[in-house]
């Protein structure tokens, strides 16, 4: 397995996002405070454009695939991110969804019998 180096920004303290209490008092006076007065979320990170500028004197196909390989790593991160159902979780949803199915199918199969007598009634 990969280990995963650590990555810190230089120069920043992991303490530089706490708003100091006069600064919150200061906030929440203005109604614009964000953070709970304890402190115990955590800040939401800043945004970092992880995109890199292709430039454009580069040959239009290696562009693409520049521009596709970044794509396919900001899939594979967010991906990560997903939490997955449980087989048990899995097989009760998709049981929920074909009885649902089955008696939508049921309903609407009753009401087109209905309207389909109902006109063969008028037309004769």
């Amino acid at each position: 397995m990969k280990k995963k180096k650590a990555r810190r920004r230089k120069g920043v303290s992991k303490k530089s996002h706490v708003m100091s209490a006069a600064s919150i008092s200061k906030e929440k006076k203005a109604g614009r405070v964000a953070i709970s007065e304890q402190g115990d979320l955590p800040p939401t990170p800043l945004k970092k454009d992880g995109y890199k500028k292709v430039e454009n004197n580069v040959f239009a196909l290696k562009r693409y695939f520049i521009v596709a390989r970044q794509f396919l790593a900001d899939a594979k991160v967010e991906l990560k991110k997903v939490t997955w159902p449980t087989r048990k979780e899995l097989l009760s949803i998709t049981a929920v969804v074909v009885i649902l199915v089955l008696l939508i199918a049921f309903y609407l199969g009753i009401v087109d019998l209905g309207l389909v007598k109902m006109i063969k009634n008028v037309i004769g």
